[in-house]
């Protein structure tokens, strides 16, 4: 999530479908309490998860 820009490329390279991609981010978003991509990835570098 923090090293692609489209969603398409991130779910390509994981081998997932879009939608699996997607929900994905989503359920991380959510675990991390991020309103944006920006925060998650603020958000998971606090804790040490990238």
């Amino acid at each position: 999530m923090a090293r692609v820009d489209k969603d398409e490329i991130g779910a390509r390279e994981l081998d997932m479908s879009l939608r699996t991609y997607r929900s994905h981010v989503s359920t991380l978003m959510r675990r991390l309490g991020a309103a944006n991509r920006f925060q998650a990835a603020l958000a998971a570098r606090a804790r040490k998860w990238i």
